[in-house]
């Protein structure tokens, strides 16, 4: 999880790096943010032409660690590039494209290849352990991170030290990599086949493409947010490194704690409520947004805390949705589709969030004015698109698998510049039919006695 946080421009620690300390612009980060998102729409075009000659172990082993060479070379440039550089922007921006593309394909890779080395039996078991290791050791990379830019300052020692910690423990994890191996002793091949002879079949399928509509559009306006609300809080309402830290381990701590209780409730209450009702209070609650001065900023850490709380019950009310709404026999193609378009909406909503700030600052507006406007059209956006779900009929029926691998990628990615970085590793299961009839059993024994 350290190294997420290192890959992705909009976590707290590269928002702090870009926006406290370098000071790229609003116009570069915003660039840089759409660069996660552009990589999972390109590495659908690439993973095939990769697959000819590579399998999926090589794939992930491969990339992770150029990688990690790429960061290794980086970190050295970050050690002696002046703050003050006039190309620091094209530099982060080469940086972060070739990482984040190497990053997309090790994700893809490291899916496919705990398809082959973990048995279906226990994959929701493997999933639920992987998740909470990822989540507390998240929380405790953050509470460091705030130790020592409370400690050391917002240097460039500081951020030299928290790099290196994580290129320490990424080189663990790779050298543990290498010890892992499945009943296939190749790893795996990478499927090649493309889907566009797909897009008719699902085409039929139009409640599904309503959601993916409405998937886009919320991609879009999360990566949009996430390019105009770090610059907003560095820039013009001054909250430091250590606060913004601050500010995104309160949102990691109310979802995990309330992961269990949203889960409850979407299979009692099912997806599509749930979905409107948690993207209605997530999106609400960050009006506050529209009203923080610099001497109210620390209100930021309440914002931030409702939107881990709800935040939580949108993410796991459109996995169970998309879980359902994607037929059997197009499971793959369905998956991609949906990855493509809400990682173009993502790149485009980053891009356009970071050239209307700088745009703004241009024309010498009052941007306090902007920042508002272009957070509150976002909310407004995000209000409206709740109309896509209005009579959306949810399928009655039993999940034939309990993850789709990729299935929420780029939605789980933009969560990170919202405080949520342990969700963009987590993957979401479901629990299996034969769990839900022993529980539903327990439940009614208990109410007899």
């Amino acid at each position: 999880m350290p190294w997420l946080m290192m890959t992705m421009p909009g976590s707290f620690l590269m928002a702090a790096l870009l926006n406290g300390f370098f000071d790229v612009g609003p116009f570069w980060f915003g660039l840089l943010c759409s660069l996660p998102a552009l990589a999972n729409a390109l590495h659908i075009v690439l993973l095939p032409v990769l697959g000819r000659t590579m399998t999926v172990r090589e794939v992930t082993l491969g990339q992770g660690w150029l990688n990690f060479g790429l960061w290794m070379g980086g970190l050295l440039a970050i050690a002696y590039l002046p703050v003050d550089a006039p190309t620091r922007g094209i530099f982060f921006t080469v940086l972060f494209a070739v990482n984040c593309m190497s990053f997309s394909l090790i994700s893809v890779g490291w899916t496919a290849w705990m398809g082959d080395f973990v048995p279906s039996r226990i994959r929701g078991r493997y999933m639920a352990v992987r998740n909470r290791t990822t989540s507390f050791g998240t929380l405790l990379f953050m509470l460091f991170c705030m130790l020592l830019l409370q400690m050391m300052g917002e240097t460039r020692t500081t951020y030299l030290i928290l790099m290196s910690a994580a290129m320490i423990l990424r080189s663990v994890s790779l050298i543990c990599l290498h010890d892992i191996h499945g009943p296939d002793p190749s790893g795996g091949d990478i499927p090649s086949k493309g889907f566009l002879q797909d897009l008719k079949a699902l085409s039929k399928q139009k409640t599904l493409i309503r959601f993916i509509v409405f998937g886009s559009v919320m991609g879009f306006c999360m990566a949009f947010m996430g390019a105009v609300a770090p610059v907003y809080a560095f820039r013009h309402l001054g909250a430091s490194s250590t606060q913004f830290t601050l500010f995104n381990i309160l949102s990691t701590l109310t979802a995990m704690v309330l992961v269990k209780v949203w889960g409850r409730v979407v299979d009692h209450h099912g997806a599509v409520p749930v979905l409107i009702l948690a993207m209605l209070a997530w999106r609400l609650g960050d009006i506050g947004w529209l009203f923080i001065t610099q001497d109210t900023v620390l209100w930021l850490g309440v914002v931030w805390l409702w939107g881990g709380a709800t935040a939580m019950g949108v993410m796991l009310a459109a996995f169970n949705l998309l879980l359902k709404l994607i037929p059997p026999k197009l499971r793959a193609p369905g998956v991609s589709l949906n990855l493509t378009l809400t990682s173009i909406a993502a790149t485009f909503g980053s891009l356009l969030g970071g050239t209307l700030i700088a745009q703004g600052e241009q024309l010498n507006l009052n941007m306090a004015v902007v920042y508002r406007a272009l957070l509150g059209g976002a909310i407004l956006i995000q209000l409206v698109a709740l109309f896509l779900l209005k009579g959306m009929k949810e399928p009655d029926i039993q999940i034939y698998r309990n993850t789709i691998h990729g299935a929420m990628r780029t939605l789980r990615i933009l969560t990170v510049s919202e405080g949520l970085g342990f969700l963009s590793e987590m993957r979401f299961i479901v629990k299996s039919p034969k769990k839900r009839r022993q529980e539903k059993a327990a439940a009614s024994s208990s109410r007899r006695d």
